[in-house]
């Protein structure tokens, strides 16, 4: 892949600044997920880490800036000894509480029919802005993870990243695959926007070979939002999320350039989603491995 290093790209950043990718894999009994990620503060000065999520825990590690290497076209980071790709990850973290090590494959990405921000992508004074780089690939091969032995293959994964200044300050996120090749993503989250503040949404449902999209710039409107629910409506399409059982975990996220929040993450937990779609239901699934994250005030 074409490398380039952070340190080299610093004048073509307004800092304080952030850019994480998180590549979440599962098969019918484990999901594990990294999230590599680069943060400047508001001085300019880089620090990287990656960041590792279970059904058993979150463990966070720090790199030193020339350790990292970054290609967006094609899809690429790679953080100390460990590879991320469009092609597959290549892993090798050894700890005193974690030691992961091995290869997975992918096959190419079932990508979105267009970014997912809409024209929102373009706004440059976003705090954050989204992207999904595949809602679906196949996984080959296994990782060694504390000694244990896990095959990845016949698994499948996802890939999203985010970049800007801070993570939103309350959101809710969720991401689910199900079935053969079908995959749900959603977020709501408080958009600051020219000193005012608006809820917006970002969603997509590939299911039957088709892409279902609701977004604030398609006119979503969110019908129900609290603790572990949502739900959305665009015209005749309806989704509904409720998560049944919670099973988080701490994990750090960015303000203002630096990894200091702590917000807390289900990686495979109890989701039910239900879709509706030209006044018939497309699907009603509950998912014992779906992902959900949701944060309140805490800043």
């Amino acid at each position: 892949m074409k490398k380039t290093c952070i340190q080299r790209g610093c004048a073509a950043f307004s800092f304080p600044y952030f850019e994480g990718w998180y590549l979440k894999h599962q098969n019918q009994e484990n999901t594990i997920a990294f999230i590599p990620a680069v943060h400047g503060d508001k001085n300019g000065k880089w620090t990287v880490s990656l960041q590792v999520i279970t059904e058993e825990g979150a463990w966070y590690f720090t790199y030193p800036k020339e350790a990292c290497r970054i290609s967006r076209n094609p899809f690429g980071v790679r953080v100390g000894r460990n590879i991320f790709t469009d092609k597959g990850i290549q892993v090798d973290i050894k700890s005193r509480d974690l030691t992961v090590k091995g290869c997975i494959a992918y096959t190419p990405f079932d990508r979105l029919s267009y970014d997912i921000m809409g024209f929102f992508k373009y706004i440059p004074f976003l705090q954050c802005s989204h992207g999904v780089l595949s809602m679906y690939h196949s996984l080959r091969g296994s990782l060694l993870v504390n000694g244990r032995k896990i095959s990845m293959t016949g698994g499948r994964g996802y890939i999203e990243t985010d970049k800007g200044r801070s993570f939103p300050k309350t959101y809710l996120w969720t991401q689910c695959g199900f079935g053969k090749s079908s995959s749900v993503m959603l977020s709501v989250a408080d958009i600051p926007f020219l000193g005012t503040h608006f809820q917006g949404c970002i969603c997509a449902v590939h299911c039957g070979g088709k892409e279902y999209r609701m977004a604030t710039y398609l006119g979503v409107r969110i019908e129900e939002y609290g603790d572990g629910k949502v739900t959305v409506k665009q015209g005749k399409m309806r989704l509904k999320v409720r998560r049944l059982e919670e099973a988080s975990h701490d994990l750090k996220a960015p303000q203002c350039g630096e990894m200091t929040r702590i917000i807390r993450e289900s990686p495979s937990c109890r989701v039910r989603y239900e879709f509706w779609s030209g006044g018939g239901l497309v699907f009603d699934v509950i998912s014992e491995q779906a992902s959900f994250e949701q944060v309140k005030d805490s800043l």
